[in-house]
């Protein structure tokens, strides 16, 4: 990655990763994931592959009505659903915002309805309780990645040719997590484009990420934040990043050549010892 004045010239560090994914050609970033069936190249996403459709997509969204500072609701189940998602909603200048797929309906809907959030991205095994939520909120529409009943498949926001990604400015809101306080209710923790640069280098420093590692990554965890950081410095590194279900995250980190693995702690008797993991949860 490059120094931090760099990527402060650029902002928006979706701005910055679409800028080097496109350059990396057919080099693999993601494999596997509920998008997989929607997918021209299958279960592997190139590096291209992945920015051209983050600008698609976010082409898409905004066709939908998606304006900027617009929050939108980001509950999928694995890694490569995250990144997709979260980084179509950033290029579109929309505020994504990770949902906890452990919280109750009402804490889900309590959620949503708090950041005002109009849109919700999900997948199939998620969509009851996204579209359950999406009755107690402001959301009107739902994307999926594949089909579920009353939602939009992802892949139909591919076809309204692309965008470059929103810039957006330091002090603009760039990610929407919700956080337990003392009293365990959710509040809006947002982080602004300056405060994720300034963190995603930090991580960058302490995670030791390059682009040979093979990163298994276990569903979204916790609040987001941890997540969004330690997937997006992989992907900015030119890792490879294999979405992983959690009751398989011993068998595939020895079938895949594993090297590092983003996952809770309580996973870690799961992970091979010459596997490397960075926690997040």
């Amino acid at each position: 990655m490059s120094k931090l004045d760099d990527l402060i010239a650029e902002v928006s560090v979706t701005r910055w990763l679409v800028s080097v994914a496109a350059g990396r050609g057919e080099l693999t970033a993601l494999i596997g994931g509920a998008w997989s069936d929607e997918w021209p190249g299958g279960e592997l996403c190139s590096y291209s592959g992945f920015a051209a459709a983050v600008q698609a997509a976010a082409a898409g969204l905004t066709w939908r009505g998606l304006r900027p500072g617009d929050v939108v609701g980001v509950m999928v189940p694995d890694a490569s659903a995250f990144a997709l998602g979260v980084h179509a909603v950033r290029a579109a200048g929309g505020v994504p915002s990770p949902v906890d797929t452990g919280l109750c309906a009402a804490e889900t809907a309590g959620q949503l309805a708090e950041s005002g959030a109009r849109m919700i991205i999900t997948a199939p095994e998620l969509a009851d309780a996204s579209l359950a939520a999406a009755e107690r909120s402001w959301v009107r529409q739902v994307f999926s990645f594949g089909d579920a009943p009353g939602a939009t498949r992802f892949a139909e926001l591919l076809g309204f040719d692309t965008i470059r990604p929103s810039r957006g400015r330091p002090d603009d809101v760039a990610l929407l997590p919700f956080r337990r306080g003392q009293d365990r209710r959710l509040r809006p923790a947002p982080v602004t484009h300056a405060e994720l640069t300034r963190q995603l280098c930090d991580v960058d420093q302490q995670a030791g990420i390059t682009g040979g590692d093979v990163v298994l990554a276990t569903p979204p965890a916790g609040d987001g934040l941890a997540y969004a950081m330690l997937i997006d410095n992989a992907l900015l590194r030119g890792a490879t990043i294999v979405a992983t279900p959690t009751a398989e995250l011993g068998a595939t980190a020895a079938a895949r050549g594993a090297t590092v693995v983003i996952a809770p702690q309580a996973l870690a008797t799961d992970v091979p010892p010459a596997v490397r993991l960075l926690p997040v949860g």
